[in-house]
């Protein structure tokens, strides 16, 4: 296989090497007959730059249906930095050194930011402006919106790339795109919690809040107060979290349905009931029918009731750990653990 390559002042070099050879090692028969070092050398097929040093040349030759290659001589500041960011294990630790110069570098910033996207903070002002370089940044690092330009936490664009790998980067983007229900959506399907730093409007909306608590269910402290209180909405959300019952308030908080139903999801969610509930028999004996571990989180003298006792063990005999200690010796009870 021969290749030309061409150079920008008009001279051209043929290299002559095996149909399997790779992108690498033709970057390295390349640097033995025009002397210009690897790490200097950026190779363009067409309009596409020959980055992938373990492809087979052939290959991508074929692949782009072109025949000649073009190679720009990179600034040797420029390689250096390229290489020494490519070997590093923490590249962004080497980069905290680098000069003014290669921080506004915006091949050498890419480079690291598609590895490390919250060294964004690291690149100069005008990168931090560069939607190309943010974008490869908020790719990786959705957080590093934080670090973009004022206009590009205002670009719809930008700011879904960042919502899309971390909901929460949400946090960042600029006030009037936190009230546009479909990137909001798109954030708390990626992280519930991303709810806390939508606008107010949305967190009354029922599909945004369900959404959010589906994925997290503690997102549910930041939705609208009235949702929380709504019978219908929580009833949702508990089937799924019974521990969500802790948001509750108002009406929803002594719906028996949406009570009961939080504790057979979760026996645990009987401690966020009121202290009248947890105390009144005919609820409780209804929670331990549907889950018999609620049986600890009911009133004191209802755990030492023996129908109460009896129906929560039915339900799981490890319930029997609740039961009030004088009542522990009954018959029934014992004949019920030694079955078990």
């Amino acid at each position: 296989m021969s290749v030309k390559v061409y150079g920008l002042t008009g001279v051209s070099w043929d290299v002559a090497l095996p149909e399997c050879t790779t992108v690498s090692d033709f970057k390295i028969a390349l640097e033995k007959i025009n002397g210009v070092p690897v790490r200097e050398q950026r190779l363009i097929i067409s309009i596409a730059a020959l980055d992938d040093n373990k492809a087979v040349l052939n290959d991508v030759l074929e692949s782009l249906g072109a025949n000649r290659i073009t190679m720009l001589k990179r600034d040797p500041l420029q390689a250096e930095w390229l290489e020494r960011l490519q070997l590093a294990q923490f590249p962004q630790d080497i980069f905290r050194t680098a000069p003014e110069e290669v921080r506004d570098d915006a091949e050498v910033v890419r480079s690291l930011v598609s590895r490390h996207g919250y060294s964004l903070k690291l690149a100069s002002e005008r990168l931090r402006g560069d939607k190309s370089v943010v974008l490869a940044a908020v790719s990786k690092h959705g957080a590093a919106l934080e670090h973009a330009s004022t206009e590009l936490k205002c670009d719809r664009e930008v700011v879904v790339a960042a919502v899309l790998q971390d909901g929460c980067a949400l946090k960042h983007a600029a006030q009037e795109l936190r009230a546009y229900r479909d990137l909001v959506l798109m954030a708390v399907a990626s992280r519930g919690d991303a709810l806390r730093y939508s606008s107010l409007e949305l967190k009354e909306d029922a599909e945004v809040a369900f959404t959010a608590v589906s994925r997290c269910g503690t997102a549910l402290e930041y939705a609208a107060e009235s949702l929380r209180a709504s019978p219908d909405f929580m009833l949702q959300v508990v089937k799924h979290h019974g521990f969500a019952l802790k948001y509750a308030v108002g009406e929803a908080n002594e719906n028996w349905e949406v009570l009961l139903a939080a504790v057979a999801q979760d026996g645990s969610a009987l401690k966020y009931a009121s202290q009248t509930l947890r105390a009144n028999p005919v609820f409780v004996k209804q929670a331990v029918i549907a889950n018999g571990f609620s049986l600890e989180y009911a009133a004191n003298n209802l755990k030492l009731d023996r129908e109460i006792a009896l129906a929560a063990m039915a339900q799981h005999t490890s319930a029997f750990q609740f039961v009030g200690d004088e009542l522990r010796h009954d018959n029934a009870i014992r004949s019920m653990v030694s079955a078990n």
